[in-house]
């Protein structure tokens, strides 16, 4: 599959559900706080850290959640570690004179 191909591809086929630790290993590799965390994913203003707190607890304990997967692929690429795709900055539009 080529790289545009793989862009447009299903998210499922993009990124997997991650695991309680694998959230929580990309959050401490982007060097964020789980509030930084949330904030940077999501537009939640009251106690973001709350929500991000929950996508770190194990499966089958309280409070525990998976994070969407949307959110998670979105938080990968601002934190430039998604395993297939990266974010680059468009170059301004050059105008006729």
């Amino acid at each position: 599959m080529n790289g545009r191909a793989r862009a447009f591809a299903p998210i499922i086929e993009r990124v997997g559900n991650p695991t309680p630790e694998q959230v929580r290993t990309a959050r401490e590799q982007a060097g964020l706080t789980q509030t930084a965390a949330a904030l940077l994913v999501s537009p939640a203003r009251a106690q973001p850290y709350r929500t991000w707190q929950s996508y770190e607890v194990p499966s089958g304990q309280s409070g525990a959640r998976s994070i969407p997967l949307a959110t998670w692929e979105l938080f990968l690429l601002l934190t430039n570690q998604h395993p297939g795709l990266r974010l680059t900055r468009r170059r301004p539009a050059v105008t006729a004179p």
